[in-house]
C-alpha cells in the first residue's frame, strides 16, 4: 500500500518496486489440514520465539496457564507486515489507549507476518502463558474458527478485530460492513469517470486475498456497482496476501492483454495493490494520472499517490477511534466486567448466521478533495508523514502545507 515502493520502512514493507524483474512473495503450500495438524507442535513452535513481543503498559501480571481468569491479560493478534496498518497503526493506537484504560493490564503483540500457521502457534502459546481477553484479525478465515475455538474453551474472551470470524464463540465483533466498502471503492470509481466525461469502457480489478474474511466481500461489494456501471471488466486478478508485487505482476499481464490504451480504471482492493498496480502501469509507459485507480486503508503512500494525481482513492478506516474502543472493550471483558454499553452499539452475523454482539464503525472515501481527513488532527497521519519534500509541491497545490 506505498509510495513506488523504495526502501523507507516506514512505508510499504515487502511491497513492489518499479523494476520488471521482480518477483512474488512464496505461496503457502501447506493445506488446512496441515496447518491444523500444527497445533501438536505448538508448544514447541513458541519456544523457538515465534509468540510476538510483549508489550506491558505496567503491572505484574502473571503469565501462569489455568482456568483462572479476570487479570487483565490480553493478546493482541494482528496477521501480517505486507499490511503496513496493523503495526503502524492499529498497534500504537491501541497500545496507547490501554495504557490510559487498564494501567495494570499486561498486552502481549503478536504478528503472525502473513503465515497462518505461525498464528496457530501463538493462539497456542497465548492460551499456555495465561490470557484473559484476545484481539484477533485472522490471516486465514477458516483457520481462524479453530483458533477461536480454541480460545473459547480456555475460557478466553474473544473479539473478532476488524472482521467476523465464522463461529459463535466469538464474544465480540469489531467490524463495519465490508460488502459496503467495496461498493464505496466503486461507486467512487464510477462517480470519477463519468464526471470526466467518460461513460463507459475497460477496467481492470484486481481484488484482494480469496483466502481471507476479507477479501471476497470487497470483491462482492465492487462488482455490485461495476456489473450495471455501463463499464467492462476486461480482466480481473486476485492477489494472494495482499501483495503489492503479485498486483504488479497481474496488472503487467492486463496492460499486455487489454492494451496500453483500452483501460479507463483500475479497482484496485486496498493501497498495496493500487501501489502494485500503478508501478505496472509506468514500467508500461501509461502515465497512472490518467486512470483512476481505487485504495483502501488511508496508507501515506496512497494519500501520497493521491496528492500527486497518481491514485484516484482510498477508504478512510476511522482506527484512531476502532482501535482505541477496542482496547476499551478489551480491558473490560479481560478484568471480567461486563462490556461498556457505549462501545457495544449493535449486533452483526457471522458467514453462518450466529449473532454477535458487535462495535460498528463507519467508513469514508478519501480523494484530493478530501485528503485532510486523514491528516491530524482529524485523521492518523502527521502533516509531515504525507508532505515528505518529494510531495511538498502536491501537498502545496493541494492546500496541505
Amino acid at each position: 500500500m506505498r509510495h513506488v515502493f523504495g526502501a523507507d520502512p516506514v512505508r510499504d514493507r515487502g511491497a513492489p518496486r518499479t523494476s520488471s524483474s521482480l518477483g512474488g512473495n512464496s505461496s503457502m503450500k501447506r493445506s488446512l489440514h496441515g496447518r491444523l495438524a500444527l497445533a501438536a507442535t505448538a508448544a514447541v513452535v513458541a519456544a523457538l520465539g515465534l509468540t510476538g513481543c510483549v508489550s506491558q503498559s505496567s503491572g505484574s501480571g502473571s503469565a501462569s496457564s489455568g482456568g483462572d481468569h479476570g487479570k487483565g491479560r490480553i493478546a493482541f493478534m494482528m496477521p501480517d507486515l505486507v499490511t503496513a496498518r496493523w503495526d503502524q497503526q492499529d498497534k500504537p493506537v491501541f497500545e496507547a489507549e490501554m495504557k490510559k484504560a487498564c494501567p495494570d493490564c499486561k498486552v502481549t503483540y503478536y504478528n503472525a507476518k502473513g503465515s497462518p500457521e505461525t498464528q496457530l502457534a501463538q493462539t497456542q502459546s497465548a492460551i499456555t502463558n495465561g490470557v484473559d481477553a484476545v484481539v484477533l484479525a485472522p490471516i486465514d478465515k477458516n483457520a481462524a474458527i479453530n483458533m477461536v475455538n480454541q480460545f473459547h474453551q480456555a475460557g478466553v474472551k474473544v473479539i473478532s478485530y476488524a472482521t467476523i470470524i465464522d463461529t459463535p464463540n466469538v464474544d465480540y465483533g469489531v467490524t463495519t460492513d465490508i460488502f459496503k466498502i467495496g461498493a464505496q471503492q466503486a461507486q467512487s470509481l464510477v462517480d470519477g469517470l463519468k464526471a470526466k466525461g467518460i461513460t463507459s469502457g475497460n477496467l481492470i480489478a484486481i481484488n484482494g486475498d480469496p483466502s481471507d474474511a476479507f477479501g471476497p466481500k470487497y470483491k462482492a461489494g465492487a462488482h455490485s456497482v461495476l456489473d450495471k456501471s455501463g463499464f467492462t471488466i476486461a480482466a480481473e486478478y486476485d492477489a494472494k496476501n495482499w501483495d503489492g508485487t503479485t498486483a504488479q505482476s497481474q496488472m503487467d499481464q492486463a496492460i499486455t492483454k487489454v492494451g496500453k490504451g483500452n483501460f479507463v480504471g483500475v479497482y484496485a482492493a486496498n493501497d498495496q495493490l493500487a501501489g502494485g498496480a500503478i508501478a505496472a502501469m509506468k514500467n508500461a509507459g501509461v502515465d497512472p494520472t490518467t486512470i483512476l485507480t481505487t485504495g483502501q486503508d488511508g496508507a501515506v503512500a496512497g494519500l501520497q499517490r493521491i496528492i500527486a494525481g497518481e491514485q484516484y482513492n482510498t477508504i478512510n478506516l476511522p482506527i484512531k477511534v476502532f482501535a482505541a474502543k477496542t482496547a476499551d472493550l478489551a480491558a473490560a471483558v479481560a478484568k471480567g466486567k461486563p462490556a461498556p454499553t457505549d462501545i457495544v452499539n449493535g449486533t452483526t452475523k457471522t458467514p453462518s448466521g450466529a449473532e454477535i454482539k458487535a462495535y460498528l464503525y463507519d467508513t469514508e472515501v478519501i480523494t484530493k478533495e478530501n485528503v485532510s481527513n486523514m491528516i491530524v488532527p482529524k485523521g492518523f497521519w502527521p502533516l509531515k508523514d504525507v508532505c515528505t519534500p518529494e510531495y511538498q509541491a502536491a501537498c502545496q497545490k493541494a492546500n496541505l502545507s
